[in-house]
């Protein structure tokens, strides 16, 4: 099954939770990636993976992790992926089970993710971005990769802990629709410190 197919299908089944109308674009692919690699985290986990166009573009960075987890929730999704890249884990899993991975503790993380947050109900939102937190907080060094389809000015959510802050890391105006990648991570000067993350 072509990805485009594939894609079509997922979003038919759940507009909300794929929020976009097309697979990420090689250029957003690709900043992702450059974002990725500006870090040695032990382990990779991307969230919310759908046909795989941010997990292709991810693969050169096997080569200084010691760990590629793959979650996505739609089992059409996770059957693709699972064909497509036999040699990652794959975990057909909701983002909100984050805590149930067997990660060591203190490990340092970066999570990826391609949940549509703004686009998701309330309740299923909340209940991601509780999970991906959650996991990065607890292990010094990790950052959270978010991307969004809004305003390039707007957070993909506020409520963020003491001591961390988001970073734009790109505008990609050739996606379709164009995208942000943000990035949330420990402040590095304490007089950047925040609540709400605006910076």
């Amino acid at each position: 099954m072509r990805h485009g197919l594939a894609f079509a299908l997922g979003y038919l089944r759940h507009p909300r939770r794929v929020g976009a109308i097309a697979p990420a674009s090689k250029a957003l692919a690709q900043a992702i990636l450059i974002e990725v690699m500006r870090s040695d985290p032990r382990i990779l986990i991307e969230v919310g993976a759908g046909t795989g166009a941010i997990t292709r573009a991810l693969l050169p960075a096997l080569a200084r992790i010691e760990r590629f987890m793959v979650i996505e929730r739609d089992p059409g999704f996770a059957q693709l992926l699972c064909r497509n890249f036999p040699d990652l884990e794959v975990l057909n899993h909701c983002a909100t089970r984050l805590d149930a991975l067997d990660i060591e503790a203190q490990c340092p993380v970066t999570v990826v993710s391609s949940l549509p947050l703004l686009s998701m109900t309330r309740e299923e939102a909340h209940g991601c971005i509780d999970a991906m937190v959650a996991l990065i907080e607890s292990r010094p060094g990790s950052r959270l990769i978010q991307y969004t389809y809004a305003s390039p000015h707007l957070r993909p959510f506020n409520d963020i802990p003491i001591g961390w802050r988001w970073r734009r890391a790109a505008s990609i105006w050739a996606n379709l629709p164009p995208a942000t990648v943000w990035t949330l991570e420990q402040a590095s000067h304490p007089s950047s410190h925040t609540h709400n993350g605006f910076h």
